[in-house]
């Protein structure tokens, strides 16, 4: 089980959700600024909650402006895991193989988290337009097209 929520605060809001016990929670601010457990969270930070019992989370909008935030929170897989770079996954062949997958477009285009909501959509309205039509970027070391400029 897992929840996914896209929160917009206002200036001095206060958004609360339960969350089950031992459940890890990741919360990223896109816009704005807001306190969880009492510390200060920024425009694009992350933090992470401690996992402990039935706590819930409260977000509460500071500094003036409305906040927009990602919430991201599941129980724990207890999967293995193994990193290489940006790549997390279960195992070594699986990080081989999103390396590739990633180097062909695969996970489509790379986020660019200071362009405005309207901005981004149409940024990737334009990089669908160039996938389309076979443009972008060269070919790799392995002879993989990439499809960003």
């Amino acid at each position: 089980p897992m929840r996914i929520e896209h929160v917009e605060i206002g200036a001095g809001g206060v958004y609360e959700q339960s969350l089950p016990e031992g459940w890890t929670c990741i919360v990223y601010v896109r816009r704005g600024t807001v306190a969880v457990g009492g510390e200060e969270v920024n425009m694009h930070e992350t933090c992470q909650l401690a996992r402990r019992g039935g706590d819930g989370l409260s977000l509460a909008c500071v500094g003036g402006q409305d906040a927009d935030v990602l919430v991201l929170a599941g129980e724990p897989l207890g999967a293995p895991v193994v990193a290489s770079g940006t790549m997390v996954m279960n195992s070594q062949a699986e990080v081989d193989r999103a390396v590739i997958d990633y180097r062909r477009g695969e996970f489509g285009l790379p986020w660019e988290h200071t362009l405005s909501d309207e901005e981004w959509a149409r940024r990737c309205d334009e990089w669908q337009a160039e996938r389309g039509r076979g443009t972008g970027g060269g070919v790799d070391e392995d002879g993989v097209r990439s499809p960003f400029p």
